[in-house]
């Protein structure tokens, strides 16, 4: 291997890994030194942008040459991000009715085009050089360092919603928190039939994800995390007749025991069961303040339905605004058709998901997928969020030559 080609593959798997964790790590290292100040954030996230940027057309640059992986998924995941640019830049650009001030224009363009769809394209043409073995070794790696870093904020939380820092809010806090966690099983279950001081660190490192996650307060991250082992263990069962009433049993067990388990939560964190009973009961403030947006976004879908109006709620004085739900997202900007189009994509996700799963295939880019998928239904816009569009093109991907683990040197040493 020569160095050009030793130096590829490192910049490849360098992109993913600074995708996919990369900002949450470097905001937990040096924000701890460098003071905790609102002012801080963009003294960090702009060069980290950059440097990023500037891995992500490397990698593009030592791969344009190779041949790309295709797939009808793929295809059409890029054909539907090629109609979200064409969308922004009729709203953004050539309707009239709307003067969006162009801090506000430059400001989307650069999350949609810079943290997604380079990344994105980047990813494609390096995909030959990406070992996922090593990206999740480093990806790992950053994850129980983000949640060493914020041990001090968790001990010291009381009865307060927590926050890694001034960088990481609460939801994006408890989603690394939580992705520590099922990372942290996935690496147990991979390698259970060792004992080893690792396997126990494994465990640990899971359960002091699950109490972070838990402290923060976040129910999306929450609800995402249990869905990602409820599908891992459906998954690897398969979906007959005795897993139906299997799910049957847990959903009627869920309803009966709902207020022994908030009641539970609460020895743990009482933020986050005042959260859960306060959405059950219909009296959580954040919940009634979202119902203004969604009213909106359904009004307007109603409107238009079939192909959609704008790609996001859109004014002359404010940045543009998502509905803290990608389906409904998705409906403002294309209606029923682009909603039918983006939900068969998912489909053939959690299809490959299910067969990365039963073949031991380096199933943990589903497992991410899953938990923040399930985290844009609550919150975010899927036009500006790199986890989110890159773990999907990740796990599209995933049918092409990926080694089960079976057979990776890593895993039987």
């Amino acid at each position: 291997m020569s160095n050009l080609d030793k130096l590829n593959h490192f910049i490849s798997n360098l992109n993913v890994v600074l995708i996919l964790i990369g900002y949450p790590f470097v905001v937990s290292i040096f924000i701890p030194f460098l003071g905790d100040m609102e002012g801080i954030t963009r003294t960090l996230t702009i060069p980290f942008r950059l440097a990023t940027l500037l891995i992500c057309f490397t990698a593009l640059f030592l791969n344009i040459g190779n041949k790309i992986k295709k797939s009808v998924p793929i295809s059409l995941f890029f054909l539907f991000w090629l109609l979200v640019l064409f969308r922004m830049f009729y709203d953004l650009e050539i309707r009239s009715d709307f003067n969006i001030p162009f801090k506000f224009t430059y400001q989307i363009w650069s999350y949609a085009i810079f943290l997604c769809f380079i990344p994105m394209i980047s990813i494609l043409f390096s995909y030959n050089e990406i070992n996922l073995n090593s990206c999740l070794k480093y990806i790992y790696i950053g994850c129980v360092v983000v949640l060493f870093f914020s041990m001090k904020t968790t001990l010291k939380s009381g009865d307060e919603r927590i926050v890694g820092n001034v960088a990481l809010d609460s939801i994006s806090f408890a989603q690394i928190s939580l992705i520590t966690s099922f990372l942290s099983l996935y690496r147990f279950v991979i390698s259970w039939r060792k004992f080893s001081i690792v396997n126990l660190f494994y465990l640990l490192v899971a359960s002091v994800g699950f109490y972070v996650g838990l402290k923060s307060g976040s129910r999306g991250p929450l609800l995402g995390f249990f869905i990602v082992l409820l599908l891992w263990y459906v998954f690897k069962k398969g979906f007959g007749f005795s897993m139906m009433l299997k799910l049957a049993l847990l959903i009627i067990l869920f309803i009966t025991c709902n207020s022994w388990i908030i009641r539970s939560i609460s020895y743990l964190s009482p933020v986050t069961a005042v959260r859960f009973s306060q959405a059950s009961e219909g009296t959580d403030l954040s919940v009634l303040e979202r119902q203004e947006s969604y009213y909106w976004f359904i009004n307007n879908i109603m409107e238009h339905p079939f192909w959609g109006s704008q790609f996001a709620r859109l004014s002359n004085t404010d940045f543009p605004g998502y509905a803290h739900n990608i389906f409904l997202d998705i409906l403002l900007g294309f209606g029923i058709f682009g909603l039918f189009f983006f939900l068969y994509l998912i489909y053939n996700a959690f299809r490959i998901i299910k067969n990365m799963v039963n073949n031991n295939s380096h199933y943990w880019v589903g497992l991410f997928m899953i938990q923040v998928f399930v985290v844009s239904l609550f919150s975010g816009a899927y036009y500006s969020d790199p986890l989110l569009n890159c773990s999907i093109l990740l796990v599209f991907l995933g049918k092409f030559n990926y080694p089960k683990l079976k057979d990776c040197k890593e895993y039987n040493s």
